[in-house]
C-alpha cells in the first residue's frame, strides 16, 4: 500500500533549482565539481534528466526612453 517514491537529494541539482542565474551557477558548479568543463555537466544533467528552460531565464530588462527631468 505504501506508493511512495524517495528520491535522493543531489546537491548539484539543488543548487541550480535555487539559483537564480542558471548560466552563472552552471559556470560556478562545473569549476568546482567537473574541473571546469562545461560539456561533463551537460552529459550529467542529460544522464539526470533534468533540462533548463532557456527561455524562462533570459534576463532581458526593458531599457528606460529618458530620464525625466523637471524644469523650475
Amino acid at each position: 500500500m505504501n506508493n511512495l517514491l524517495y528520491l535522493n537529494n543531489d546537491s548539484i541539482i539543488l543548487e541550480l533549482n535555487n539559483s537564480v542565474d542558471k548560466n552563472s551557477t552552471m559556470k560556478m558548479i562545473a569549476f568546482k565539481h567537473f574541473n571546469n568543463d562545461m560539456s561533463l555537466l551537460d552529459k550529467y544533467l542529460e544522464d539526470n534528466n533534468y533540462y533548463i528552460n532557456s527561455d524562462a531565464y533570459r534576463g532581458n530588462l526593458i531599457n528606460p526612453k529618458s530620464q525625466l527631468e523637471f524644469t523650475f
